[in-house]
């Protein structure tokens, strides 16, 4: 009887420690890599590449890429970027005196990610899980690893596909004659402008609705890729321009360039290329009457 009390007191022990050896390891799964800083409170983000340019973005009323350019930023990689603070730590090692670095790929880490004042350094792979090993504050971290390929990119990885910002609308709209003769297809120029709460067009004038449409294809074209020239480019004088006038004074003036394979427009003072399907073009640069 004693004996069969004992066994079965001896099992009791050993389920409360599973359980609570199960609750610690729940736990130590659902951390995360730092509480010193949330997203919300990142307004710096810094890329550091062995042997490329670093890539820096900083946020105001919106996050811009401050270099190598100063221009709007894709705020979905931005997000990507930040979804890091949020991953579940699955290990975590104590940096030593002791501790060989290059074990983990972090004696000379080619990736880091700065938020803020907080350093991020990403090393090797940990074979079995793919985990990555991320080095912050003096402890080596084991997390899954959704952005090094980003972290890694061309900075025009992370300029917004977006023409124009969501925050500015059109006041006038100027575009110039585009002919494409393999296709015998031929565009008006035409000119866009707002007065007295209306829009009127030349050299032809089209009702309202129409010019309302073709005014809110541009407001609202997303390249499928932008591209950072690496050098400001002189313009030719005989190359066709798109002017568009903004409610925040500013003008964007992008050079037009199109085949049977799509359609680019320049934009050479802020050096970046948008690169759209030729199927836009119509939707762009004509009137759906």
């Amino acid at each position: 009887m004693k004996s069969t009390y004992l066994t079965n007191l001896l099992l009791l022990v050993v389920a409360v420690l599973l359980v609570w050896l199960m609750t610690e390891s729940k736990v130590a799964d659902s951390a995360y890599i730092t509480d010193k800083i949330q997203a919300a409170q990142v307004n710096q983000i810094t890329i550091l590449r062995h042997d490329q340019q670093s890539i820096h973005l900083q946020r105001d009323q919106q996050w811009r890429l401050s270099q190598p350019v100063n221009v709007r930023a894709n705020q979905t990689r931005i997000n990507l970027l930040l979804s890091l603070l949020q991953q579940p730590v699955h290990q975590q090692i104590p940096v030593t005196q002791t501790t060989d670095l290059a074990e983990f790929g972090l004696q000379q880490p080619d990736l880091s990610l700065v938020f803020n004042e907080y350093h991020f350094a990403f090393g090797d792979t940990e074979p079995l899980s793919e985990y990555r090993y991320i080095l912050h504050d003096q402890q080596i971290y084991l997390v899954n690893d959704d952005i090094s390929p980003l972290l890694g990119a061309s900075a025009s990885s992370f300029v917004d596909n977006r023409l124009l910002d969501p925050a500015s609308k059109i006041t006038a709209l100027h575009l110039p004659e585009l002919q494409n003769q393999k296709v015998q297809q031929q565009y008006a120029a035409l000119s866009i402008i707002q007065q007295n709460d209306s829009w009127h067009s030349t050299p032809q004038n089209y009702p309202q609705d129409k010019l309302l449409a073709l005014l809110q294809n541009w407001q609202q074209a997303y390249a499928m890729q932008v591209v950072i020239l690496s050098n400001a480019e002189t313009i030719a004088r005989d190359e066709q321009e798109v002017t568009i006038k903004l409610t925040d004074n500013t003008q964007r003036n992008f050079v037009v360039s199109h085949s049977e394979e799509g359609l680019t427009l320049t934009d050479h003072q802020q050096q970046l290329q948008y690169l759209f399907p030729a199927t836009i073009i119509p939707a762009l640069f004509s009137i759906n009457e």
